[in-house]
C-alpha cells in the first residue's frame, strides 16, 4: 500500500508539473468575423491564434463565386468586414473591403479592376470622421516621422475620406521611371494625423482569379508607435472553393 501511494504521488506530481509547463491561456484556432455578400458569393474577415493569444494569421477568405457578377458601373464599392473579437491579439480593428470596376488615379497605373484591402489600426468610428481632402486637409498632410514607414514610401497627393493619405512604394514594378510593368499587386501603407493607421494590399482581380499561391514581404518601418505584433510576410492562396488573403509571419515589436 505504501509502495502504492508513493507510485500515485509521483504520477501526481509529474502530471502537475506537466499541466504547468504546457498551460494554455487561450482556446487557438482560427476565428471568424461575419461574412458579407460580394458578387455572387460572400466575403468575410478571420483571425487565427495560437495558445498563448498569439497572432498567427489574419485575412480575408472570398468564396470564389464572389468573383463573378461584381459590380460594373460607377465608382468604388465599399464592403466592411467586421473582425472577430480574437482581432485584440493584432493591431487591427477593421476590415474595409473596395472593390474598383474601372480602378484609380493614377491614370495608366492603378486603373484595372482591383480590390484595395484596408487593415485599419483604428477605432472604426474614427476612420468614419475623416473628411475631405478639401473640407479639411490638416489630418492629411500631417504625416508620421519617416521612421514610422518602410525606406522608399511616399504620399500620394491629396487623401482619400474616410480613409486618409496613401502611401506607395516608388520600387514597385508599376512605378518604374524607365520600364514601368503592368499593376498586378502591391502593398499600400495609410495615414492621417500623423499615425500610421492601416496597412493595405491591392491587387487586381485578374490577378487573383489567375493566382494558385502567391508570397511576398511586406516592407518594415523602422520604429512603430505601439506596442504589438505585426506582421511581416502576405500570401494570396487559391483554397478550392475560395480564395484566401493572409497577412502573416507576425513580429513583436515594442513602441519607439
Amino acid at each position: 500500500m505504501k509502495n502504492q501511494i508513493l507510485t500515485t504521488a509521483a504520477v501526481l506530481m509529474i502530471a502537475a508539473a506537466s499541466c504547468k509547463k504546457e498551460k494554455v491561456t487561450h482556446l487557438p484556432g482560427q476565428f471568424k468575423g461575419t461574412a458579407v455578400a460580394l458578387g455572387n458569393g460572400h466575403a468575410w474577415s478571420w483571425v487565427e491564434t495560437d495558445a498563448q493569444n498569439k497572432p498567427l494569421n489574419v485575412g480575408i477568405t472570398f468564396e470564389k463565386t464572389a468573383f463573378t457578377n461584381l459590380p460594373s458601373d460607377g465608382e468604388e464599392q465599399e464592403y466592411v468586414l467586421t473582425m472577430p473579437a480574437e482581432k485584440t491579439a493584432t493591431p487591427f480593428q477593421t476590415i474595409v473591403l473596395d472593390w474598383n470596376p474601372h480602378g484609380h488615379p493614377p491614370e495608366h497605373v492603378y486603373d484595372k479592376p482591383h480590390f484595395d484591402m484596408h487593415f485599419y489600426m483604428m477605432p472604426e468610428s474614427d476612420r468614419l470622421q475623416i473628411p475631405d481632402f478639401e473640407t479639411d486637409s490638416t489630418g492629411f498632410v500631417n504625416y508620421p516621422a519617416s521612421a514610422y514607414l518602410p525606406q522608399n514610401y511616399v504620399p500620394i497627393s491629396g487623401g482619400e475620406p474616410e480613409m486618409g493619405t496613401h502611401w506607395v512604394d516608388v520600387t514597385s514594378p508599376e512605378l518604374s521611371q524607365t520600364n514601368p510593368q503592368p499593376f498586378t499587386q502591391t502593398f499600400v501603407y495609410g495615414s492621417y494625423n500623423g499615425n500610421v493607421t492601416f496597412y493595405e494590399p491591392m491587387a487586381t482581380l485578374a490577378f487573383l482569379t489567375g493566382t494558385k499561391t502567391f508570397e511576398r514581404t511586406i516592407p518594415q518601418p523602422a520604429k512603430f508607435s505601439r506596442d504589438g505584433y505585426f506582421p511581416t510576410k502576405m500570401s494570396f492562396t487559391d483554397k478550392g472553393t475560395t480564395f484566401e488573403v493572409t497577412l502573416h509571419d507576425f513580429i513583436y515589436h515594442s513602441k519607439s
